[in-house]
């Protein structure tokens, strides 16, 4: 759960010079405004004070994603403690934990590595209450702090996107501590459906969100009954680094994985989303069953994309999970990562991409 400052003291007070004063007290700092008595002096007092008193009984978490023109949230706070009270928890038990290192797409990889690798080896896994899934799904994960892992044994990944053998018999008597970024399949592939299913479940307000959105494209383009496909156009820093091994797909690649879904389903739905919608809307379709998305928040873009039912990703951790999430065919960009690039040899492709995906060029 996010440190977030709550306010501690709000105090009104009138001198005997007809002054209003206004004293607010959060932690160790304070605001304090002073006003002539005057319907114009209670009015200002009265908005000030609703605006406080909603934001001491909510957090800044909230007001921040309205802000950012994001979905809010209302975090699920799963504590160690409370979890113990609620579960029969075997205290014996070793327990494990992971680092979290990179952004969303490699927390995904981090944490679904941590359930997997705790599944094979018995565990009881916790996390930090400060990872950013918890504000985009119901992790029901216990959270808590590294002191809960007593005297860990650390494993540190052999490469990041290359599958590490050792995580299949960890020592059974020590608590355990992954270091790295863990992405391959293979740590949770036999634990996905629980992963979908229990783990990754969307926030009901993030939920709900991508659901009317989906519905208001297939209305206004009449496509009820459409086969949905995502696409996720990744572009920006893997446009700009092509040096360490970065790929963007380039225009045909799209094209291509367009036709292969028509050709297959006929009455499709796209649905696109990219960092970059600028470029996407110059050099991609523009087809009648072609929706480009503007949404800026990341969630609710996965959320969007992960309720088709077939996905086209290109590059990086985020597209990955889309596609990953998605409950029918996947096409990836086969040009990822280039080889012989610092990217490139740090990448096992039999690792780090599903058999059962299909590469395109």
């Amino acid at each position: 759960m996010s440190s977030v400052k709550r306010l501690h003291r709000l105090q009104v007070t009138v001198s005997s010079n007809d002054q209003l004063s206004l004293k607010q007290t959060s932690g160790k700092s304070a605001i304090m405004m002073r006003l002539k008595r005057g319907m114009r002096c209670y009015l200002i007092t009265a908005v000030l004070a609703l605006v406080l008193l909603i934001i001491y009984s909510s957090d800044m978490d909230y007001f921040s994603a309205v802000v950012n023109k994001k979905i809010p949230v209302r975090r699920q706070v799963v504590r160690w403690e409370d979890y113990c009270n609620s579960h029969v928890v075997n205290h014996k038990k070793p327990r494990i934990m992971i680092t979290y290192w990179g952004r969303m797409g490699n927390h995904m990889f981090e944490y679904s590595t941590l359930i997997g690798v705790a599944r094979r080896n018995n565990m009881t896994p916790i996390i930090p209450d400060n990872v950013d899934i918890l504000d985009v799904f119901k992790i029901p994960t216990p959270q808590g702090e590294m002191a809960l892992l007593r005297d860990p044994k650390k494993y540190p990944d052999e490469l990041p996107a290359k599958y590490f053998k050792g995580t299949e018999h960890l020592d059974p008597n020590k608590d355990a501590y992954l270091v790295g970024y863990y992405q391959s399949w293979k740590y949770f592939e036999h634990v996905k459906k629980e992963l979908i299913e229990k783990h990754f479940v969307f926030h009901d307000s993030i939920a709900n969100a991508s659901r009317r959105y989906i519905n208001n494209v297939l209305k206004e383009r009449k496509k009820e009954g459409a086969t949905l496909i995502s696409i996720h156009v990744r572009r920006g820093d893997f446009v700009r680094q092509r040096v360490k091994g970065y790929t963007a797909a380039p225009v045909p690649y799209f094209y291509k994985a367009m036709a292969y879904f028509r050709k297959k389903y006929g009455n499709c739905m796209f649905i696109i989303c990219t960092n970059d919608l600028i470029w996407a809307l110059e050099n991609l379709d523009q087809g009648p069953d072609v929706h480009y998305s503007s949404i800026t928040d990341g969630a609710l873009d996965l959320a969007v994309m992960t309720s088709c039912t077939h996905m086209i990703i290109t590059s990086g951790s985020y597209s990955w999970w889309a596609g990953y999430m998605v409950p029918g065919e996947v096409i990836y960009y086969g040009g990822y990562p280039q080889p012989n690039t610092k990217i490139g040899n740090l990448t096992v492709k039999e690792d780090y991409y599903p058999p059962y995906w299909k590469p395109l060029m």
